[in-house]
């Protein structure tokens, strides 16, 4: 070949690929600005009406300066799904995220509150709403309008459903969570002492998922909110939010979402900018009632109506 040719062929590829690079800098430093990426501007609360679901007018617009992202966290094990096939939602977060104030609440519904389920058109646990819309083709919407439907308007705008199988590997990869352990756990395949340690993969998901003390599922939604927390201050301080969400990504066989790539670039620096003591966290309040044999979670109703009004301001 003519070193002539050769030379213009060589700046030519070495032309696409500073382009390229100069694309790809472009994109990601538009995906940091997270307003911009993440706000909906149109955004409108429509009311849910329970049980026949009929929408109402628009009785609120949104602030375009928060968004609500629903967390699912999905029981699908290899044991269940050889035997099962069908999976719930064993944990449900919907997150306030304010980019103005750079304030962020979340909420935890327990698992088995009793309220409308839109696609089984009864009241029933939320968490069957996973598995029914799983039947009828689409889980995550189900349950999206399970939880709009509870909220009593329509506020979810981004979801990010997760299996929790993965959690010990991930934990294990960003080497372990550091958090004070209230109790023994010593039964129901767990083997945790009591007090501050750094917790490894399996010891994470036993912590998380085990419900045998006195508060049963209620002392588990709680753990999970002070894993949550102790998770994020930790890889906050040691600026490694970014890199746990590429840890995350790796499993992408067992996550679901609507966020662009863009915007959860977008997310991330918003979340490595919110102050610790900006992150709260609450759940729905309520008791534990059996009815024809089956134990459901019954959300205080003024208490629930109160706290859903102030979540929702």
């Amino acid at each position: 070949m003519n070193k002539k040719i050769k030379k213009y062929i060589l700046v030519g590829i070495g032309s696409l690929l500073i382009i390229l690079a100069a694309m790809i800098a472009y994109y990601i430093m538009s995906s940091l600005n997270y307003k911009e990426s993440l706000v909906k501007h149109t955004k409108q609360w429509k009311e849910v009406k329970d049980p026949v679901m009929q929408e109402g007018n628009v009785t609120d617009i949104g602030s375009e300066n928060t968004i609500y992202m629903l967390f699912l966290g999905i029981d699908k094990t290899e044991e269940r799904e050889s035997w099962l096939g069908v999976y719930r939602t064993d944990t449900i977060i919907l997150g306030k995220i304010d980019i103005n104030t750079k304030n962020i609440n979340l909420l935890s519904i327990p698992r088995d509150t009793y309220t409308y389920v839109p696609v089984e058109n009864k009241f029933d646990k939320i968490n069957h709403a996973y598995a029914y819309g799983s039947v009828k083709g689409d889980g995550v919407q189900a349950s999206i309008e399970a939880v709009n439907s509870f909220m009593g308007k329509e506020v979810v705008d981004y979801y990010f459903l997760m299996n929790m199988e993965p959690i010990p590997s991930i934990v294990d990869e960003i080497g372990g969570v550091k958090i004070d352990v209230e109790i023994d756990m010593k039964d129901h395949g767990a083997n945790l002492s009591k007090g501050l340690q750094v917790l490894n993969g399996q010891q994470a998901f036993d912590y998380i998922h085990w419900r045998y003390s006195a508060g049963g599922d209620i002392d588990r939604l709680k753990r999970q909110q002070k894993f949550l927390n102790a998770l994020y201050n930790q890889q906050r301080e040691s600026g490694k939010i970014l890199e746990t969400l590429n840890i995350v990504l790796k499993h992408k066989e067992d996550l679901q979402t609507n966020f662009t790539m863009k915007q959860m670039i977008g997310l991330t620096k918003f979340v490595t900018e919110v102050p610790a003591e900006n992150v709260t966290y609450s759940y729905i309040p309520g008791r534990g009632q059996t009815m024809d044999g089956i134990s459901y979670y019954m959300p205080y109703e003024d208490w629930t109506e109160e706290l859903l009004a102030e979540y929702l301001k």
